[in-house]
């Protein structure tokens, strides 16, 4: 079985951690003693569920790049020995411990739910998940922000989930008079604006604010009717973008940086990216980078802030110079993803993989949707019913719209979604057959 450690230097913030495999600081008084009758199986369940919560605990202490081997042993209790017969590293204990919280709450949902029927069932669905959120702050912090940060076999771990729990969330709408057939690319998006509203909370320590949301977070996606028709975009010329070599040469030195940051992250992935490489990609020097930038991490706050820039001085003056606001949000959509090809480093960069890159890039990336957030305040103003929720909600859905497309098909496809991501915006403001035609270009239809 192992050893089990018995020194034990404490971890006072992670001891102090609720987990759904008990509070941490219990951990090593759940120690098995070692016996012959005592069942293998028995034991290694025990080792792993006190390895899940001290990873739990860890993680929501330190982040999941500076959590350590040494760290979940030392807090579990658990040898070392012991640790390496269950897993072959960090990575495989944190992903299992990830599943293994994720496939049980998705089940105890659909079976709390079960009884229940129509819209009642879809309200109780979003409160109990909510409550659950909020009753383990820090597991869910592990699924739902820090799991990212575990590359790409992390990344497969939530589309695995989202795929799941897309299907429960189509079932729900199918009982739903009115709401039935929902496309999957729409349901895709709902789940993106809950995402938002979970993530934004969870990294912020405001977690307790779940619950109140419950109810908007139901109102707002039982305000979007299938669309009338398929979504689908005129067809138009197709847009190229620039060569990179063209766009840096004409760059200043921290823009070449960052540019050459955002296009080495979407070759190799942010944790496995090196300043080397990047000053190297932007023909500069380290003695260059380390002038503007404290470090990797700064230079790629900078990088999101730069393209977030660029990127809002095309979409606002389209925003503006519309008649009125409905032709407004679509204008703003072509203009954003025509900014997405235009500059494909940067969109993948703040499409796809700043979710890597820890609470910093995060909260960036909040600050930015919220600018654009403010821009759905006259929608209020059609319809004042709408959830309060809704503009922060719409944000997560168009930003889950983007991050499905350009991790399908690239940045260079990102038109394609302006017709979606119109009536993704406008349907729970001016209602569905309105929000179709806008969407496809046609308003007197």
């Amino acid at each position: 079985m192992g050893t089990e450690l018995r020194p034990h230097t404490r971890l006072w913030s992670a001891e102090m951690t609720r987990t759904p495999w008990g509070d941490a600081s219990d951990l090593r008084a759940r120690m098995l003693r070692p016996g012959r009758g005592m069942p293998r199986e028995e034991a290694d369940r025990n080792q792993r569920e006190r390895l899940f919560a001290a990873t739990v605990a860890i993680v929501a202490e330190k982040g999941y790049e500076a959590t350590t081997v040494a760290d979940l042993v030392e807090l579990s209790g658990v040898s070392r020995s012991a640790f390496y017969r269950h897993f072959e590293d960090k990575k495989e204990c944190f992903l299992t411990a990830a599943e293994a919280l994720i496939e049980p709450t998705l089940a105890a949902i659909e079976k709390a739910e079960s009884g229940a029927a129509g819209e009642e069932r879809t309200r109780r669905a979003a409160e109990g998940l909510l409550k659950l959120i909020a009753h383990q702050p820090a597991a869910s912090k592990m699924c739902f922000v820090e799991v990212y940060a575990a590359g790409p076999d992390g990344v497969a771990v939530v589309e695995r989930t989202l795929d799941a729990f897309e299907k429960f969330v189509s079932a729900l709408f199918d009982q739903v008079p009115g709401r039935e057939n929902m496309p999957p690319q729409m349901v895709r998006a709902l789940i993106g604006g809950l995402q938002k509203v979970i993530h934004k909370r969870l990294y912020r320590d405001e977690q307790d604010e779940l619950v109140e949301l419950a109810p908007q977070i139901a109102d707002w996606s039982l305000s979007y009717p299938p669309p009338p028709g398929p979504l689908r975009a005129p067809r138009r010329r197709s847009q190229e973008p620039r060569p990179f070599a063209e766009r840096q040469a004409v760059a200043n030195p921290p823009e070449r940086v960052l540019r050459a940051l955002a296009a080495t992250v979407a070759e190799k992935g942010y944790p496995a990216t090196t300043v080397a490489e990047i000053v190297d990609r932007a023909s500069t020097s380290q003695r260059t980078f380390y002038e503007h930038f404290a470090n990797k991490e700064d230079a790629l706050i900078a990088a999101l802030d730069s393209g977030s820039a660029q990127m809002l001085g095309t979409v606002l003056p389209a925003f503006r110079r519309a008649q009125d606001w409905r032709t407004a949000v679509r204008g703003a959509y072509e203009a954003m993803f025509a900014f997405g090809v235009e500059e494909p480093e940067y969109s993948r960069l703040g499409a796809v993989e700043m979710y890597a890159a820890g609470k910093r890039a995060l909260q960036t990336r909040d600050t930015i949707m919220e600018g654009l957030e403010a821009l759905l305040a006259p929608g209020y103003e059609m319809e004042p019913q709408a959830a309060p929720i809704a503009a922060e909600a719409i944000g997560g859905a168009i930003y889950a719209l983007a991050y499905d497309q350009v991790k399908a098909k690239g940045p260079e496809s990102l038109p394609e979604l302006v017709p979606m991501a119109t009536y993704m915006t406008l349907a729970p403001f001016v209602g569905g057959e309105e929000a179709y035609a806008l969407a496809i270009g046609d308003e007197k239809k």
